[in-house]
Formats: C-alpha cells, sequence, structure tokens
C-alpha cells in the first residue's frame, strides 16, 4: 500500500503501523479466502488507525487555533497564505436583484479503430434573484437550455490521451466563448460562476508539441483574456467553484506556517509529538478542511494558480501575446452540515492590497451562502446545480446522435469498426 511506503523509516509509535511493508510473493497472489478472512480485516484496521490519527491532528488544529496566527508572515511573498486566521466564520447577505450566471458542459466521445467522434455541448443559465431563494431562470444561447451543441471528429493518428486533451480544451472553449457572448448580450451580470478552475492548464502540462492543441490553446487563451477582461471593466464577480479536488495546496502551506511558527508558541509542541508533516501527507484540503469547518465557516485565502507565470513565460509559447495581470486566490467554504467544504477561486489585479483580497473573499462568501445552502446533504450553488443538470449528456441523446452518424455513413457503404476491447465475443 501506498501509505506504508511513506513511513518506512518513521520512529514515532503512533506511526508504526504504517511501516509496514506486505510483501507480495513471487509466483501468486492471495486466494479469495485469505483477501475475505485476513487481508481486507487488516486493511480496514489499518484505514481504522490512520483515521485515528487523522482526527487527532485535526483535535490539535483546533485547539491550537488562536496560535496559529500567520500576522507576521502574511507580507512575505513567498508565504501563500494571506489571511492571519485559519478559519472564520462567515455570513450570507441579502442577494435580492442579484444577477447570477453560470455555464457548465459536457462531452461524449466513441473511439472506433480509426477514427474518433465526440460530441459537446454547453449551456449557460441566469438567475435573476427577486428573493435569498426565489428566481426568474433564463438560459443560454437556447430558450429551453437544451439545444447547444457541437459535433468533431477526430481523423488524425493520435494518441488517446491527445485526442481527450484536445476534446477537454474544446469544452472549455465552448463555455468560455459562450459566457463572453452572454456577456456581451447582457449588461446586468453582477457575478459569474464557473464549474471548475478559473485559470487555464499551463501548456507544459498539455501536449504542447501537437501543433493542432497548441492553435487551440491560443484560441482558448484568448477567451480567457476577454473574459477576465469583460469582468475587470464592467465590475463583475468571477468565481471558480469546484465541487471536487484532491489537491493539498493549503495543507501543505499549514505545515510549512507551523515549521515557522512553532518555535514562538510552545502550545504547538503538540504538532511535534504527532510527527504533524507525515500525517499531513495523508490529507487533501477537502478531507483536512472537512473536519475543520463548520457549517458556515471559510478558511483562510491563499495564492493559487501561480501557474499563470508558466503561461505568460514559458519559452514554448512566447508568442502567445497576452499578459495577465491578476493574482488568483482560493478558500475553502463549508455551506452545507453534511457535505464537504468547495473550493472557491477568484481573482484580483496585481494592484490589490491583500486585505482587498480579504474583503472579496468575504463577499464571496456572502453571495454564495444563501444559494448554496438549500440541501444540507449537497452544498453547491444552484445555479451551478442547474447549468450541470442542463448541460450533461443524457443517453437518448447519445444514442440519438452516434445512431444517427452511423446511419449516415452506412448509406456510404461506411462501417464502423469498434475497438477489440469492446467486440469481445466473450
Amino acid at each position: 500500500m501506498t501509505i506504508r511506503n511513506n513511513f518506512i523509516d518513521i520512529e514515532n509509535k503512533d506511526l508504526n503501523f504504517l511501516s509496514r511493508e506486505k510483501k507480495v510473493k513471487n509466483n501468486f497472489g492471495f486466494t479469495k479466502e485469505q483477501l475475505l478472512l485476513n487481508n481486507l480485516k487488516a486493511l480496514a484496521k489499518e484505514y481504522k488507525e490512520l483515521e485515528k490519527l487523522k482526527n487527532d491532528f485535526s483535535k490539535i488544529i483546533l485547539k491550537n487555533l488562536r496560535n496559529l496566527d500567520f500576522s507576521r508572515l502574511i507580507d512575505y511573498p513567498r508565504f501563500y497564505i494571506k489571511e492571519k486566521f485559519l478559519k472564520k466564520a462567515v455570513t450570507a447577505s441579502n442577494i435580492t436583484g442579484l444577477n447570477v450566471i453560470s455555464v457548465d458542459g459536457s462531452s461524449v466521445s466513441k473511439k472506433f479503430m480509426n477514427v474518433d467522434f465526440s460530441f459537446l455541448k454547453a449551456i449557460a443559465v441566469k438567475y435573476y434573484f427577486k428573493k435569498n431563494t426565489v428566481a426568474n431562470i433564463k438560459y443560454y444561447p437556447d430558450l429551453n437550455g437544451f439545444n447547444n451543441y457541437f459535433v468533431q471528429g477526430n481523423f488524425f493518428n493520435r494518441d488517446e490521451n491527445a485526442v481527450d486533451t484536445k476534446i477537454s480544451m474544446d469544452m472549455r472553449h465552448m463555455e468560455i466563448n459562450l459566457l463572453n457572448n452572454v456577456i456581451e448580450r447582457s449588461s446586468d451580470t453582477d457575478v459569474i460562476i464557473i464549474d471548475g478552475p478559473i485559470v487555464i492548464t499551463p501548456i507544459n502540462l498539455l501536449f504542447s508539441k501537437d501543433p493542432e492543441i497548441s492553435k487551440r490553446y491560443d484560441d482558448l487563451l484568448k477567451e480567457y483574456h476577454k473574459l477576465y477582461s469583460f469582468c475587470k471593466d464592467e465590475g463583475i464577480i468571477l468565481i471558480g467553484s469546484i465541487k471536487d479536488t484532491r489537491t493539498s495546496a493549503l495543507s501543505n502551506l499549514l505545515s510549512e506556517a507551523i515549521q515557522l511558527l512553532k518555535s514562538n508558541h510552545s502550545n504547538l509542541a503538540d504538532f511535534i509529538k504527532l510527527n504533524y508533516r507525515h500525517i499531513i501527507e495523508f490529507f487533501s484540503d477537502i478531507d483536512l478542511f472537512n473536519r475543520l469547518l463548520e457549517n458556515n465557516e471559510r478558511s483562510c485565502i491563499f495564492n493559487c494558480k501561480n501557474e499563470i507565470d508558466k503561461i505568460r513565460d514559458t519559452g514554448i509559447k512566447k508568442e502567445i501575446p497576452y499578459y495577465f495581470p491578476l493574482s488568483f486566490y482560493a478558500f475553502y467554504l463549508k455551506t452545507a452540515r453534511y457535505d464537504t467544504p468547495c473550493r472557491i477561486e477568484f481573482f484580483m489585479d496585481e494592484t490589490h492590497s491583500i486585505k482587498k483580497a480579504s474583503e472579496k473573499a468575504d463577499l464571496i462568501t456572502s453571495i454564495l451562502l444563501p444559494i448554496s445552502s438549500l440541501n444540507e446533504h449537497y452544498g453547491l450553488p444552484i445555479p451551478q446545480i442547474e447549468a450541470h443538470k442542463r448541460a450533461v449528456f443524457k443517453k437518448n441523446e447519445v444514442d440519438l446522435l452516434f445512431n444517427n452518424l452511423i446511419r449516415t455513413l452506412s448509406k456510404y457503404g461506411i462501417t464502423l469498426l469498434e475497438k477489440r476491447r469492446n467486440r469481445r465475443p466473450f
């Protein structure tokens, strides 16, 4: 198991159970009876012990919240936590009269032996809140919120990962382009909620050597640049709402902060006793802050998406004419009692002050709370939920589109051969 490999040299007795390596037999594995009677039970017990350590660690954090004061650190450029506290209580505001737009998209693809076909769809919804829980809803570009499709074929012989990357970029381009068109057609937008991050993935993490993907990346950058400009010029609050993520960015920043603070606070010795630097490796941010945040609380803000520098400075894409004078921040917000926190992203102009960034986080929180707390078990903003419901492909849609394509190709005497793994005779 991976978690044991991280702890082979740990002497802390509380972590000894994680350092045991389970040796795989040279020639064969375990019988089903061995798995059921021994291995699965041992695995469950090991995870139970790890959960206890995680809970103990979370309790120590909550016990030491007052000592986890980052006031003297936040002005350092390389210290990315930008508020003095780890978490704070937040309140909802009255959002009557607010216009909130959310956009989402989905794609479905069929991969055959010599060609790939994909269908994409993107929908934007606009909520005008007459009251906190009462709204008029409009859909773009289709009045009923269903019909905004795109079809494409990949006729080049490409690696599957490259094909998936291309589809993902086209999907994102479709979403951002739709947002820009909605903003141009409507002058009363107050808030935009994107399903996912608000920053484009750096080209160095994509297939940058593929000329078509490189060109599409340029086009996507232009759409993002246009969206950021619209939001800055028209005072629109752009929010990235990420429902699921395994990043550990804030958890790692917390570990660094404890290392810097512990010499000044004797109470922080509790962390050393529990070997905090190793335990924190098991946490994602959502896992950790789900244990730390109460309902209607948010984490501190922290600098995120520093990869934007790689977009504007990378040698691969020197020809990109757009410079992004922005600073990107994120925080975690718990809006529903029985749901995990959401990661929320926003941007500021690079000339901003830290105080202004903190105030914007509070403003975003006050807007999101009343539209994200209607269900105790699912804490996403309702415009984001509605956009997803409209954008996701239904099975009957997929069957209709692909069956029609296959019938049309058959008229030309073309039969599509599925990949061997999908046409096994057994």
